[in-house]
């Protein structure tokens, strides 16, 4: 008589596709959900904290103007009146900078698996809201503004 092959074992971790208990025992581990106990800032305290007021190109040319005296530089007028074309110079860099960080750069984030997700949108249907959990490693971009 053959042996009945439907009840061979399989190695952990791995599927018999002819054996109803390990295609079962498949689909449960579907919905286990990775525990991650290291979280480096909780969400609600990144809520929490103030916004920054963000940058502007005037007041860091005006800084950065006004400490040239450091460097041993002049500051001010030139003495026929018209503003220095260094400090001009100044003003047009900080501005080029301050143009291509918030039109060019972007953040890379990654996300780790086991962090939970909250959403809320809406459709034709009504609103929509979504708790889960990111399974793999998700990731995404984002601008500065």
């Amino acid at each position: 008589m053959a042996a009945n092959r439907c009840l061979d074992t399989t190695p952990p971790g791995e599927i018999n596709f002819k054996n109803y208990k390990s295609i079962l025992t498949g689909l449960l581990n579907l919905f286990k959900i990775p525990m991650v106990t290291q979280q480096t800032m909780p969400t609600p305290l990144i809520l929490a904290t103030k916004a920054k007021p963000g940058m502007s190109p005037t007041q860091i040319a005006s800084r950065i103007i006004s400490r040239q005296s450091e460097a041993g530089l002049s500051v001010g007028a030139l003495p026929s009146g018209i503003t220095s074309p260094g400090e001009i110079m100044e003003r047009i860099r900080i501005e080029e900078l301050y143009r291509a960080i918030t039109s060019e750069a972007r953040i890379d984030v990654a996300i780790q698996p086991g962090t939970t997700l909250q959403a809320t949108g809406g459709n034709a249907g009504g609103p929509i809201q979504v708790i889960g959990t990111v399974l793999g490693i998700a990731g995404g971009n984002a601008q500065m503004t």
